[in-house]
Formats: C-alpha cells, structure tokens, sequence
C-alpha cells in the first residue's frame, strides 16, 4: 500500500528554508570548528566566552538541527514534484 504524503509547505517555502539551512551549516560548522581550534579572532579577548569546547558543541548541536530542516524541507521538495499542480495544500 503506497504512503499518501501530501506537503506540509509550500514548494518556494521548501527552497528557501533548503537555501538557508545550508548556509547556517556552513556557518555554524565553520564557527564551531574555529572555537574547537581556539582561534584567537574568537577567543582571545577577556569578553569572549570563557569555555570554547562547550561553544564549540552548541555551534554542532545547531549546526545538526539545520541539517534536519534540510532533510524535512528537501523531502518537502520531493513531495511537491511528485504532487499534481493545482491541488490545495
């Protein structure tokens, strides 16, 4: 019995949240393994943070929540193309 799965968003909402949350993996990839690195742009001041191993595990703890929106919003893609145009979400 085949899986019925209508989208939960639409087709441009999908690429646009695709489009950032990879970004913000890159970001937050690159942010994290900076921090693990103790680079001196990020942690050399007296106001930065005082713990950069534990920044450095928030940045890929963020950094892996983005990767699941781009699996949820990727597979939103998928649905929309296997969907017939016109039908009201």
């Amino acid at each position: 019995m085949p899986l019925a799965i209508r989208p939960v968003v639409s087709a441009p909402l999908a690429a646009c949240c695709t489009v950032l949350s990879i970004f913000g993996v890159i970001i937050l990839a690159t942010f994290g393994a900076l921090y693990a690195r103790r680079a001196e742009a990020l942690v050399g001041s007296i106001h930065d943070t005082n713990d950069p191993d534990y920044t450095s595990k928030i940045c890929y703890t963020a950094a892996f929540v983005y990767a699941c929106f781009i699996g949820f919003c990727g597979l939103q893609l998928t649905v929309h193309q296997r969907y017939p145009r016109g039908v009201q979400l």
